[in-house]
């Protein structure tokens, strides 16, 4: 990798494809290179966009720099490191990216020490026309890169440099050396903890940046993935869900024939552990054997997040999907026959290019027939790089609107109705923890994923707090088009 427009000089950090350019640049005031006591205090501001994957990366790097003698704090102004982590997947979570970074520039100038780091898929996918559309930023950091962060920075320290590192690798092997163990454990959440256990994807939708921010599928080991969860549940975790672009086809780059069947077995049988989730799952790869194995094992959470995308076949191609409408149907067939009572749950794109009334109202007709426990609508928007881009973008912004509105309504309905019918019924709960949005609640999902809030004291007046990670009875009194309100049964 090289800056064309600027004089680079290749380096290595630990390894890592790196390119360096001077900071400044003539389309902003000059930037100079602060000298030793003019560099801002180790302390770093972060904030993170996107897909859970991304807090998970996120909490990596806060353990990698903590280690460091780096500390976080709550805003810009406090900070000697600014780091956005961002996503990719639509430009509206990358126009929130440029924003902030435009924010920063007069910041930067009045304090040359303070740095500015852009990480995560969006520095994946743009890399140095980052730094040229933005010169006031010092460090551009793919998704392979981000565990070299310390480095990186003394490497930046060193040669008062840009720097871009978007190399792929296989960042835990590099973990492992450093370390002589694997990547840093998550951060807990209440009862919670987040796994990733593959990373990137092969699946080429027409539509995804992933496959050019993530890289190809790669599978962790699931010793190290066990050795982790074990970790986290001697710190208190109840509950894990783990995480990969599409997890159903955990394992397959492993070639010693482990799947995401097998590793749900194995870390079934860890005392202590109350439930295991995983999202998010391709409609090709959710085997049989995957859904005898839900069924079976209780800690597994009877809940599936498969989007289906488009009700529409001639969508479903033009997307790049894989898969039929039929194959669709067939799949969640399967799925109920083993498991009645499962929680399907599904995304949706609307407005795709080419995307007829009738394409729409294939989509109506799916959701009318599947009817999903939740279900999240976007909005086409084109990403660059990808094959849907050379596809005119023909359905107008008011008609994406609201068909986006329509679904979603939808959604609402199928989900009163649910709801209604589970007015008095019991249900076994996890509690995770307090609810965030009203403190005077616990709150907890089902065995599916239904969200469920209880009182958090009795009538007694006794705190039910110690109820945090463990798995209760709840009858379900009432409900909005959101939560379903219990207590305990």
């Amino acid at each position: 990798m090289s800056l064309s427009d600027s004089t680079s000089t290749p380096s290595a950090v630990d390894g890592a494809s790196l390119t360096f350019s001077p900071v400044g640049s003539p389309a902003t005031a000059p930037v100079a290179a602060p000298s030793a006591a003019a560099r801002e205090p180790r302390t770093v501001y972060i904030e993170t966009f996107g897909c859970q994957m991304n807090s998970a990366d996120t909490d990596v790097v806060m353990e990698r720099l903590g280690a460091h003698g780096w500390t976080r704090v709550d805003t810009h102004e406090a900070a000697g490191l600014v780091l956005y982590n961002t996503c990719a997947v639509r430009d509206h979570a990358e126009a929130k990216v440029r924003g902030r970074l435009y924010e920063l520039r007069e910041m930067k100038a009045r304090r040359p020490g303070m740095r500015i780091g852009v990480m995560g898929c969006m520095a994946q996918r743009e890399k140095e026309a980052l730094v040229k559309r933005f010169p006031h930023v010092d460090l551009v950091v793919g998704t392979d890169q981000f565990v070299r962060m310390p480095q990186l920075l003394d490497e930046l320290d060193a040669r008062e440099q840009h720097i871009v590192a978007t190399a792929f690798e296989d960042f835990e092997d590099r973990m492992a050396v450093e370390n002589g163990s694997t990547i840093p454990a998550p951060r807990l959440e209440g009862a919670n903890a987040w796994v990733p256990v593959m990373r990137g994807c092969n699946y080429n939708c027409t539509y995804c940046v992933v496959p050019f921010t993530r890289g190809r599928e790669k599978s962790r080991d699931p010793a190290r993935v066990e050795a982790e969860v074990r970790g986290l549940v001697a710190r208190g975790a109840a509950q894990v869900t783990l995480l990969g672009q599409t997890v159903d086809a955990y394992g397959k780059t492993l070639g010693d024939g482990t799947t995401l069947a097998s590793l749900l077995r194995r870390l079934h049988a860890i005392d202590g552990l109350q439930r295991i989730r995983f999202v998010t799952s391709h409609p090709k790869d959710i085997t049989d054997d995957l859904l005898d194995t839900m069924a079976e094992l209780p800690k597994v959470a009877k809940h599936l997040h498969v989007p289906a995308q488009t009700g529409s076949d001639r969508m479903l191609r033009l997307m790049g999907r894989r898969y039929t409408r039929a194959e669709y149907l067939d799949f969640v067939r399967r799925a109920r026959q083993r498991m009645p009572d499962v929680e399907l749950q599904s995304d949706f794109i609307v407005g795709f290019p080419r995307e007829s009334e009738d394409d729409f109202a294939a989509t109506v007709s799916l959701m009318d027939e599947v009817r999903f426990a939740g279900s999240y609508v976007f909005m086409y928007s084109p990403r660059p790089g990808t094959p849907a881009q050379n596809l005119v973008d023909d359905v107008p912004q008011a008609v994406k609107k609201a068909r986006c509105t329509h679904l979603l309504d939808l959604q609402l309905v199928h989900q009163d109705a649910v709801y209604r019918t589970l007015h008095g019924k019991t249900r076994r709960v996890l509690v995770e923890g307090p609810s965030k949005s009203d403190a005077a609640m616990l709150y907890g999902r089902s065995e599916g994923n239904l969200n469920i809030v209880l009182p958090r004291a009795g009538v007694d007046g006794v705190s039910r707090d110690p109820l945090i990670g463990t798995v209760v009875p709840v009858v379900i009194q009432r409900s909005t088009s959101l939560t379903l309100f219990a207590d305990l049964g």
